[in-house]
């Protein structure tokens, strides 16, 4: 199996690769600005060495008898000092006026003939071992009463500024190989302080087990670039937190309800079976026994639709739907149920909807058989249907003793009911506000409950058609 690196020796690397290419780019630069400078001062050097060779050769011209000896004299005179150059002054045709070369000059003179080099330019010659600068400058002037073109040629040796860069390569490429391990060593522990903040959230995040989902990583005192990280896992852990309380919930909440109607079924069987009986006991207990696998069927069945809802797996069929119209029709149906607490629905407004006709009306049933079943007595339930913009709402709102501020909240809860008392004196088996919540939710809507005195009012808000 391939074996990747660590993050800490891929910094180390990078930070190395990141030294090393500025080191060598600077050693570049330093050779090539010392290559330069030292050019630049032969250059004025040779330069300086032209001008006086040239007023030497004017000032034997205006004796009017160039003195060629006594030319070469006081150049020699002017040259003494000066390591490593060469000079001379010859006309077209090779004839040497006058010429100096430093005894450590180790170039033959014979190298310096009119035409190899090219005026007013500095070059730089290598032959065999050696290796100078040289300029050459072309004056016109009247010797003997003849006029003359005259060359005077300046070299300088560049041996010890060749010896100096060449020391100066052989130590940079030491350096720089040096450099290669110190800059790995300095990577590393940058990178591992760097990383330790890190290191230390992988610490605390391996702690965090299911018995402690309720911890939280430290967001203080962390680099900026981890802050973002650790929320997103601060964050992560409250949704498992929340979805094992939920599960948890769930798992305690069904074992209970299934255990009311598999107790009455093995009851009841029992009975049946503990002596001989007519065809119309058994008859009596199978009637029983069906009442409870409904329940239990219906259980069932809305346990899937959540589950089917949670995974997005509703297939809805929309079309342009008449709040009014719908209500309507709920309302009708449920009368006889509301009538024999003497309570009343009133419906008033309407908005236009767009949705599935069978699951809107589930939702609404939902609501309204809740507020029938858990208003007070001889109380009205009030429905309000209106649109706002590209919003329909539904409020179904009514008065209760059930209903606190301090379980309003949990009133979406799977198998959760606001009436205690009504435990299990209900058939419902506390499913209906999830049921309906997620069939908003499957229609892009909101679903909430306010309480206002003892005025609970839910409100459902769904795209408008």
């Amino acid at each position: 199996m391939k074996r990747t690196l660590s993050l800490t020796s891929r910094l180390s690397l990078v930070f190395a690769c990141v030294m090393m290419s500025v080191w060598l780019l600077t050693s570049i630069l330093l050779v090539a600005a010392l290559s330069s400078y030292f050019r630049s001062q032969d250059f004025t050097l040779l330069n300086g060495k032209l001008e006086l060779a040239t007023e030497l050769l004017e000032g034997e011209v205006r004796t009017g008898t160039p003195d060629t000896g006594g030319l070469a004299r006081k150049l020699a005179d002017a040259m003494v000092g000066h390591s490593g150059l060469y000079l001379s002054i010859r006309t077209t045709n090779n004839h040497t006026l006058a010429s100096y070369s430093s005894p450590d000059f180790p170039v033959p003179a014979s190298q310096f003939v009119t035409g190899a080099i090219r005026p007013d330019m500095l070059q730089t010659v290598e032959e065999d071992d050696w290796r100078y600068n040289v300029i050459m400058k072309k004056i016109s002037t009247q010797i003997a009463g003849r006029h003359h073109d005259v060359f005077i040629t300046a070299a300088y040796d560049t041996g010890l500024h060749d010896a100096f860069i060449s020391h100066l390569k052989e130590s940079l490429i030491w350096f720089n190989g040096g450099l290669i391990f110190l800059s790995v060593l300095l990577g590393w522990l940058a990178t591992r302080i760097g990383l330790r903040p890190l290191n230390e959230i992988n610490r605390l995040a391996s702690a965090i087990t299911v018995d402690n989902l309720g911890e939280r990583l430290p967001a203080r005192h962390l680099p900026a670039e981890l802050m973002p990280t650790v929320a997103e896992f601060n964050s992560m852990l409250e949704r498992l937190e929340s979805s094992f309380r939920r599960l948890s919930e769930f798992s305690s909440d069904i074992a209970h309800e299934l255990r009311t109607p598999v107790s009455n079924l093995m009851m009841q069987t029992q009975v049946a079976l503990s002596r001989d009986r007519d065809a119309a006991s058994y008859r009596e207990v199978l009637f029983s026994n069906l009442e409870e696998l409904g329940r239990l069927a219906r259980m069932s069945s809305d346990m899937l639709f959540l589950a089917k809802s949670e995974n997005e797996l509703l297939a809805l069929e929309k079309e342009s739907l008449s709040a009014r119209a719908e209500i309507e029709e709920l309302i009708e149906f449920f009368e006889p149920l509301a009538a024999e607490n003497s309570k009343t629905v009133v419906l008033k407004g309407d908005a236009s909807l767009e949705g599935d006709r069978l699951m809107l009306r589930r939702a609404l049933s939902n609501l309204i058989t809740n507020a029938i079943k858990y208003s007070s007595d001889r109380a009205t339930i009030l429905i309000r249907a209106e649109q706002q913009g590209g919003v329909a709402f539904i409020h179904i709102s009514n008065r209760t003793e059930a209903i606190t501020q301090e379980n309003l909240g949990r009133l979406f809860d799977r198998f959760y009911r606001g009436d205690a008392s009504r435990q299990h004196n209900t058939d419902g088996a506390g499913l209906g506000l999830s049921i309906t919540r997620a069939i908003v939710l499957a229609h892009n809507g909101v679903l909430q409950a306010f309480l206002n005195g003892d005025v609970i009012t839910f409100t459902v808000k769904v795209p408008a058609a």
